[in-house]
């Protein structure tokens, strides 16, 4: 409360749930154009790392993939990993995943969750490796 976060609790990690509205379209060819339901319920990994190394940031979104996979593979669901390109990414983002689900009932998969990593504050990405 009332301050910022001290270097020696780095890495922070916080998991929440909250309940999101929105409609969620594909590109016209379901007649209904519709996959998620208005209104549902999802939880959310936040995590906050020092900038000492220049590696936190990436080693806590590899963290995080691992443990949504683990989660996916425990569920039993047959699930890919794609590592977006840089046009895809919003602003703070530098690196991005998304995590498809096959959805059995639209023959394809669909997004289920995305991992990001970004910048904060004074910080800078580390460089981008040709992919």
């Amino acid at each position: 409360r009332g301050g910022g976060l001290t270097p020696h609790l780095a890495p922070s990690r916080v998991v929440c749930s909250s309940t999101c509205y929105r409609t969620e379209t594909d590109t016209g060819r379901e007649p209904w154009g519709l996959y998620r339901v208005h209104q549902f319920t999802k939880v959310e990994m936040f995590g906050v790392t020092a900038a000492e190394s220049g590696t936190e940031s990436e080693a806590l979104l590899a963290e995080f993939v691992a443990l949504q996979k683990e989660i996916f593979s425990e569920l039993g669901l047959h699930y890919r990993v794609l590592d977006m390109p840089t046009q895809e990414l919003g602003l703070p983002a530098y690196r991005k995943f998304d995590v498809e689900a096959w959805m059995p009932g639209r023959g394809r998969f669909g997004e289920v969750r995305a991992s990001l990593a970004g910048r904060g504050g004074d910080t800078h990405p580390p460089p981008q490796a040709p992919r």
